[in-house]
């Protein structure tokens, strides 16, 4: 390929790159902006008087109550995101384990539980610190993963998801939502 042809494929590269941004980022959205909070569906206003843990966001559980449920040294942990769903690494003696907190205050136990089985989890009902929840595994995960949701002030979930076989997900899992749905802060 001559240089003039490079020159002429770069060009028409540029222009094409050019044109799918602009119309990408020129639609019309329909709809009226609202602040966060208003609007039809009623705030779960008594979510903080009966979890007060949960309005903590990120900050629920301490990196140092993290590390030492799944295993590992609280100098050896690290939080990698922080927004609507939290995220952190921990280094287990057996491996990295990735934990992630999500709390959607208005959403649902049931929805969750539809979107566990709409992506074939093996899904068990059960009773976390009296609160109904579900404990989810995903199909022919060899590293055994596993998360957990509760109905409380919305639905709140933790998911444990070792780099390496042979470490109890579940039962990590499970722990951290007990101590996040405690009663007492």
């Amino acid at each position: 390929m001559t240089a003039s042809m490079r020159r002429i494929l770069a060009a028409v590269v540029a222009v094409l790159a050019t044109v799918t941004l602009l119309v990408g980022c020129s639609r019309t959205v329909e709809g009226t902006a609202a602040k966060a909070g208003s609007g039809d569906v009623p705030r779960n206003d008594d979510s903080e008087r009966q979890y007060p843990n949960l309005l903590k966001e990120c900050e629920v559980l301490t990196e140092d109550i993290l590390a030492k449920t799944v295993g590992a040294d609280p100098l050896d942990i690290q939080s990698t995101f922080v927004g609507a769903i939290c995220r952190w690494q921990a280094a287990n003696p057996a491996g990295l384990i990735d934990i992630t907190r999500f709390w959607f205050e208005q959403g649902s136990l049931d929805n969750e539980r539809r979107t566990a089985d709409q992506l074939e989890y093996q899904v068990e009902s059960r009773n976390i610190a009296g609160v109904p929840s579900i404990v989810m595994r995903p199909p022919n995960d060899p590293n055994g993963s596993c998360g957990v949701a509760s109905d409380a002030g919305g639905v709140v979930g933790w998911w444990v998801n070792p780099q390496n076989p042979g470490i109890d997900a579940c039962g990590m899992a499970i722990k951290l939502m007990e101590l996040t749905l405690a009663t007492s802060s």
